[in-house]
């Protein structure tokens, strides 16, 4: 049996985890295992994803992705839209 999705929109899933919290937890899978320290990395990877989760519950959807913006993180710049640490604009 397919499970189809309740909305369009929504974000695949791992087990419990949406999308973006399972990039973290294997981003520090694959450091851990290039740093041969693994064990510190994989618990740091399910730390980190704790905090995520409680980080967007309650919040509405993409709210990571809006809060890597407001810190301008390089990979979330616009080119029509100013860059997310200018926090005052003169005319």
């Amino acid at each position: 049996m397919v499970k189809i999705p309740r909305y369009i929109d929504t974000q695949p899933q791992l087990l419990w985890w949406e999308l973006d919290e399972v990039i973290v937890l294997i981003l520090c899978l694959f450091v851990g295992i290039l740093t041969r320290q693994l064990t510190y990395f994989l618990l740091g990877g399910f730390v980190s994803t704790y905090f995520i989760t409680k980080l967007k519950n309650g919040k509405s959807d993409g709210y990571v992705f809006h809060w890597f913006y407001w810190l301008s993180i390089p990979s979330f710049q616009f080119r029509r839209v100013p860059p997310g640490d200018m926090r005052e604009f003169l005319e």
